[in-house]
């Protein structure tokens, strides 16, 4: 179970949506929660700069009393710090993760897409990117109402895999935030075929209906396997399998909402930027399309394209690329 978490605030209601979450977890592992707000004064407005230091000071200033006006409501709670930095967000968030050596980021995210953000980007999105550590992305969108945080000691949790090393990284993170009494989903989604399977001769091999039999057998035997290595670390762990048929993100998505999961645990190369535009990523889309949140870690496999092929291929691919 991780114990100590930043929470980056900026003062909106939005952003303290992730409060309950961290606040529950701590308190499931005995931790501690460390309150980031980054202050940045706006750009001068006279040539000589005039006021710019009194205004440095002044959004230092509001970003304390904030921070301790909330951390006021969860010490009884947690124990909890606030820290205060200058200067641009998400480099100071993620100094602030490497001195505390925190076990995860929980933050709160609009899962913005389309043009705005491409231009200006996400925080959360580029704190993904660069974390060492996992993140915990809760959707905070207008309109919506602040869904409650789930138990910890008890939370589902859906781990969509898909055959690879790659993918099975997020195993492990969900083996260790498990709580005692929860459970496991391993998912994996599987393409629809197009076409009747025929030889060379043209002689059909296998219908519609036998191809998704087979990969959906396949499918499952392989879940059962990495349900089975779990088995083997923890005989008291509660774990099940599904197989899911359309587009990856739909099928995670459908997964989650079948089950009634309370998180989804997923790897992600966290890439940002154009690139992430044009390939497109499945974690994106199941954050911006879903409503689960989303408990996200980025392996070290620098060279994962360099790979041999795992032993066991299933049909439908669910990395974020």
């Amino acid at each position: 179970m991780f114990r100590n978490f930043v929470v980056p605030l900026d003062g909106s209601e939005w952003a303290e949506r992730a409060l309950p979450y961290a606040l529950r977890l701590a308190r499931a592992g005995q931790g501690r929660i460390s309150l980031v707000r980054v202050a940045l004064a706006p750009p001068p407005m006279t040539i000589d700069g005039a006021g710019w230091e009194r205004d440095q000071r002044e959004a230092i200033d509001e970003a304390n009393h904030y921070l301790a006006d909330i951390a006021e409501k969860f010490a009884e709670h947690v124990p909890v710090e606030t820290i205060v930095a200058y200067g641009r967000p998400v480099a100071q968030i993620l100094d602030q993760v490497r001195r505390l050596e925190a076990d995860g980021v929980v933050m709160a995210t609009h899962g913005r897409t389309g043009l705005v953000h491409l231009l200006y980007g996400s925080v959360a999105e580029t704190v993904l990117a660069e974390s060492g550590v996992p993140v915990l992305l809760v959707h905070a969108r207008p309109g919506q109402p602040v869904a409650p945080a789930f138990d910890p000691m008890a939370g589902r949790l859906v781990v969509p895999l898909d055959g690879s090393t790659f993918a099975e990284a997020a195993v492990e993170l969900a083996f260790d935030f498990l709580g005692p009494v929860g459970e496991l989903v391993l998912v994996s989604v599987i393409q629809a075929p197009d076409h009747v399977l025929e030889d060379e001769r043209g002689r059909v091999l296998a219908y519609l209906d036998q191809e998704v039999e087979d990969r959906t057998r396949e499918a499952r035997t392989y879940l059962e396997e990495v349900a089975r290595r779990l088995r083997l670390k923890d005989p008291d762990i509660h774990v099940g399998v599904d197989v899911q048929m359309g587009e990856p993100d739909a099928g995670i998505i459908t997964a989650a909402t079948e089950r009634n999961a309370d998180l989804i645990v997923m790897a992600t190369h966290g890439r940002t930027g154009l690139r992430r535009i044009t390939i497109g990523s499945v974690a994106g889309n199941v954050l911006r399309a879903g409503n689960t949140p989303l408990l996200l870690v980025r392996p070290a496999m620098p060279h994962q394209a360099d790979l041999p092929a795992p032993e066991v291929s299933v049909p439908g691919s669910m990395i974020v690329a």
